[in-house]
């Protein structure tokens, strides 16, 4: 038995999980991704009108990769691209829940392809971002 999801198990609108897994956005994951991106954007230090700490907008490539660890493909797969379309900032104190779906199976120049869409929102159902996230599958 594999470790990997085969290419030909999936379809077109299979969810990955359900329920989606969670992410608690805090100071100490946003204080950490500030210092590995070496950001010092000022506005990322800056509250909102309720005094609420808004995290990167990039931590979106953090808080997907639990959703997009259920379907892991075998070696030799890329990550070819991923798109993110911000609905409005995370914030310190929220937990985060972002669910996948096959999107999209394809064949180009002999390799396949999956693409994903993902959304995530916040613990009141608020929706924070989606994304598209295209990836070239490993051989079997």
């Amino acid at each position: 038995m594999s470790d990997y999801v085969k290419y030909n198990s999936m379809s077109e609108g299979d969810a990955f999980l359900d329920p989606p897994p969670s992410f608690q956005v805090n100071d100490e994951v946003v204080d950490k991704y500030i210092k590995s991106t070496n950001d010092l954007t000022d506005q990322l230090n800056v509250k909102d009108i309720n005094g609420c700490r808004v995290a990167p907008p990039m931590l979106a490539a953090v808080y997907v990769i639990d959703a997009l660890r259920t379907r892991v493909g075998p070696p030799g797969g890329i990550h070819a691209k991923q798109q993110f379309k911000f609905h409005r900032p995370a914030k310190v104190g929220e937990t985060l829940y972002t669910s996948a779906n096959v999107h999209r199976l394809y064949q180009k120049k002999e390799r396949n392809y999956v693409e994903m869409t993902t959304e995530t929102r916040n613990q009141l159902g608020e929706l924070i971002t989606s994304g598209l996230i295209t990836r070239i599958w490993g051989k079997e």
